[in-house]
């Protein structure tokens, strides 16, 4: 049983536990269910949102450790050890200095230097040039040409500026798009979510371009694997599986090749299956022994292939996909990780589909952080179910010009072939009304 000790705000002090809040937890920008103040920007938040919380004195005390390290069960030290025989466990680009700890400064980038609407044009053509890259880029090896990622990473260094800009944006495009080659397109997803990640844990610039481009070509060894294999639906035979798995090993061979890949794209490459408990492959990689970076690429990689629409198989809503991630803690990834994930992206990402407590349908522009159930939304159907005619923003945050009544909360969100709504009929109710900024989008 937790004991719980009630204390105001003005006496709270880094390394403190946060098992309860005065209010409910939807409604501020912390992770669910208890965390520690990791510093003292986390501290200023909680001291903004509360006037009083309750700790868990024994947690918080001794018990708290930033770094403590993960400690895995005696059957994974087993496992390990034999692997370690077999000479499993040797990576061949993982150095000591690639698990040197990455400096941290969450609400470095908290302001948005440009709105939506004024970033969003700039963010359409490089999010296009950059999937046309990738998209090239895949191709090219498919059919036996040389690789270069030269101009690959020169698109990833604008995409960074433009996430640094509004994190929002790039999520949007990414969400929307729905059709094409799903490997290359789960890619460009995770690259987004990554950097928006890093944006938010305050990563130096020349860091979010490294993530970006690791993660963007994780999964570059796929374009060796036959996609019938890769797109199968059924379940996998032990050869097929250590076929698909392979494309790790493929894709940091190919990639050494290079001239113009850095060393940290190959340490992302060849660690972003790995597994914070240990079941993750090639390597069996327990906790720290994972590079950050590449437990970033594996918890992004997870995310998006969880939440994205495939020729087979089901997906699951961004807020479906937080409550699984929950379950994960210091299982698959960190806790830390997770937790810092949960209020990067939020639980109703940009592009996510919900219904609003008045009934009716919007698309999620920006998430909010501290009101996690009031984003601002662009309007898709009224609480009549009709098609609104108009490309309609609101800030669900805010209440309407001379009005008393707060309104409507985000209820649920929803799957976009349950609404019959593809990505093509969204585009279409944003080109009908050109007074938003938005009609643009996807012109």
């Amino acid at each position: 049983m937790i004991t719980k000790d009630k204390i105001s705000v003005t006496h709270l002090q880094v390394g403190m536990y946060i098992c309860q809040l005065d209010r409910s937890w939807l409604e501020t920008p912390f992770p669910f269910q208890g965390f520690y103040i990791r510093t003292k920007h986390e501290l200023e938040e909680v001291k903004r949102f509360c006037d009083y919380v309750y700790i868990d004195a024994e947690k918080g005390t001794q018990s708290y450790k930033e770094n403590t390290p993960f400690k895995p069960s005696p059957l994974l030290v087993e496992e390990k050890k034999r692997q370690a025989e077999s000479g499993k466990t040797k990576s061949k680009y993982v150095f000591a200095s690639d698990l040197k700890k990455i400096p941290l400064h969450i609400g470095k980038y908290d302001a948005i230097t440009k709105p939506f609407k004024k970033e969003i044009d700039n963010a359409k053509v490089l999010f296009s040039d950059l999937s046309y890259s990738v998209e090239q880029l895949s191709f090219n090896l498919r059919v036996g040409k040389g690789l270069d990622v030269s101009e690959t990473k020169k698109l990833t260094k604008s995409v960074v500026k433009s996430v640094i800009n509004n994190p929002n944006t790039m999520i949007w495009l990414s969400r929307l798009k729905d059709k094409g080659d799903y490997t290359y397109n789960h890619s460009l997803r995770a690259s987004v979510l990554a950097t928006v990640f890093g944006r938010h844990l305050g990563l130096e610039e020349d860091d979010l371009i490294s993530l970006a481009t690791g993660v963007l070509l994780s999964d570059i060894g796929k374009t060796k694997i036959k996609r019938e294999l890769l797109n199968k639906s059924g379940e996998l035979s032990e050869k097929e599986m250590a076929i698909v798995r392979s494309h790790v090993e493929l894709g940091v061979e190919m990639l050494a090749k290079d001239k113009n890949v850095e060393h940290s794209t190959l340490v992302i490459v060849e660690t972003h299956h790995e597994r914070f408990n240990g079941s993750g492959y090639p390597y069996g990689f327990v906790g720290a022994e994972i590079p950050f970076f590449g437990q970033i690429a594996g918890l992004v990689d997870v995310f998006d292939a969880i939440t994205s629409k495939k020729a087979y198989g089901q997906y699951m809503t961004p807020s479906e996909a937080m409550d699984w991630l929950y379950t994960q803690r210091d299982k698959m990834f960190s806790s830390k990780l997770i937790d810092d994930f949960i209020q990067a992206i939020g639980l109703y990402p940009a592009g996510t589909i919900v219904e609003l407590t008045d009934n009716s349908i919007g698309l999620v522009v920006s998430h909010n952080p501290e009101k996690r159930l009031r984003p601002q939304v662009l309007m898709l159907r009224d609480n009549n179910k009709n098609d609104v005619q108009s490309s309609k923003t609101i800030d669900l945050s805010k209440r309407a010009f001379m009005s008393k009544v707060d309104r409507p909360m985000v209820r649920k969100a929803i799957l976009p072939e349950s609404l019959n709504l593809s990505g093509d009929k969204i585009q279409g109710i944003l080109q009908r009304n050109a007074q938003t900024g938005l009609k643009s989008l996807f012109g």
